[in-house]
């Protein structure tokens, strides 16, 4: 690893932008789950079964103000797939890793999808109901195993009045939301068929680490807020990321609490924890040429950053979410291009830094450069890859990290007189007096192939 002040002194080099245009999704489609809904109670009963017909998928909510009220919140969590036929995916996503060690982490996903609709399922499953869960332990090693239910249970959602819950049945895995706003949820795990049982929970936090040592219930008053594409419209939200894919981050940033006994090993930590979900009315492959995303907390910093190209793309736009959040205060939540740029990082002579990516590129580490506006810098940080927790070394992977930032001051920010010399020869940034670390988790998939000869390398 290199030096700290070698790596600041990096990320303080400017790199290349990478323009493109947001597309937002002006449909507004109906939505109606069709498979056992009981509108008395706001339960939905996932069947295990594919589903025939044409499936429909919600890609907005009403937001009549610019603020979530209690309805919309309700909808987060709910299902955006009216059915599950065989070429649609959603998923429920938690996670956590260690604070003190990034080598222990805990991801634990309730997936409604067939192999067709999401390839990284097992092709041999006939139930499209699964929950997967990956662990990676101090000493190096992973764990990761699913079990298929027989139905699940999604409760509490559309304004029932009571807080979100899910159950796949048969599995020993359940979620429950503990507070009406989502600020806390816990995943009760109690599996025999994977010899895995114990608690994890998420308490939406403010991302000062110093404060983490305070009651529970007292993080839950300054929540990092919530994480929609686009950020929150007036009127009607898009909660479409880019075409066809769906993607609402319920806990951008929580203190993760995780106590599991794994095949007898006991999984124990605290650390940065994160709730999202995505869904599609599409196949995966349809979708996806490449998508980079990850979360942390770097300092006082909570961050998600969300960049995705789209398969067969003729607008060959860059479709990004960016979230950022200071002490629990929301600094950015947006998806246009120019505030986010991610860049892949590999050594010389491979192609792991090489952007659009291919299958089988695999890099090291990850550059963001976030803009936080007009006299306020730009936040440069990069992340790099340490544990391997899933992945086949091609298509997708998914890491814990570590990583190295700093805010980089803007010219209207340094004092008079500050750099010296002919104006127009200065840098016009000044670095922060010390660098910000902090734990990730991060995943990418890249779904095309090396085409022969095309020129598609940039070693950033």
């Amino acid at each position: 690893m290199l030096p700290l002040l070698l790596i600041c002194a990096l990320l303080a080099q400017q790199t290349p932008a990478f323009p493109s245009q947001h597309r937002v999704n002006e449909r507004h489609l109906p939505y109606l789950l069709r498979a056992g809904r009981d509108s008395r109670s706001g339960t939905y009963h996932i069947p295990s079964t594919v589903q025939n017909g044409t499936s429909k998928a919600r890609f907005d909510i009403p937001t009549p103000e610019t603020t979530l009220d209690k309805e919309s919140i309700s909808r987060l969590d709910a299902p955006q797939i009216d059915s599950i036929n065989g070429t649609v995916f959603e998923w429920w996503y938690f996670d956590a890793v260690s604070e003190t060690n990034p080598d222990e982490s805990l991801v634990v996903t309730f997936f409604s999808s067939s192999a067709e609709g999401f390839p990284f399922l097992d092709a041999n499953e006939t139930s499209v109901l699964n929950v997967w869960l990956w662990a990676s332990f101090a000493n190096g090693t992973v764990f990761a195993d699913s079990v298929p239910a027989t139905v699940a249970t999604v409760t509490g959602v559309d304004g029932a009045g009571t807080n979100s819950s899910g159950e796949w049945a048969s599995t020993g895995f359940s979620w429950a939301a503990l507070t009406e706003n989502l600020s806390q949820y816990e995943i009760i795990v109690a599996s025999e068929k994977l010899q895995v049982e114990g608690r994890f929970t998420l308490t939406s936090v403010c991302s000062d680490s110093n404060r983490r040592n305070r009651q529970l219930a007292k993080f839950a008053k300054k929540r990092a807020p919530y994480n929609l594409p686009c950020g929150i419209q007036e009127g009607q939200t898009v909660i479409e990321i880019a075409p066809h894919i769906g993607w609402i981050n319920l806990i951008p940033d929580a203190m993760g609490e995780v106590d599991m006994q794994i095949h007898g090993s006991t999984l124990k930590f605290r650390g940065p924890g994160y709730h999202d979900k995505n869904w599609s009315d599409q196949p995966f492959t349809d979708s996806v040429q490449s998508w980079y995303w990850g979360h942390g907390r770097l300092g006082p910093y909570s961050i998600v950053w969300f960049s995705y190209l789209a398969m067969n793309d003729p607008s060959n736009a860059t479709y990004v979410s960016s979230y950022i959040a200071k002490d629990g205060e929301l600094l950015i939540s947006a998806c246009d291009p120019a505030i986010l740029t991610v860049r892949p990082m590999g050594s010389p002579e491979t192609t792991g830094g090489r952007y659009p990516p291919r299958i089988g590129d695999i890099p090291e580490g990850f550059r963001l450069k976030y803009d936080l506006g007009e006299g306020n810098g730009q936040l440069e940080i990069n992340v790099s890859v340490r544990m391997v927790v899933a992945g086949n070394g091609k298509d997708y992977m998914r890491w814990t990290g570590d990583m190295v930032g700093e805010v980089i001051e803007s010219e209207s920010q340094r004092p008079m007189g500050a750099g010296g010399g002919d104006p127009k020869e200065r840098d016009v940034r000044s670095s922060s007096s010390s660098c910000l670390v902090g734990v990730a988790v991060l995943e990418q998939f890249v779904m095309v192939d090396d085409a022969e000869n095309e020129h598609y390398q940039r070693i950033l």
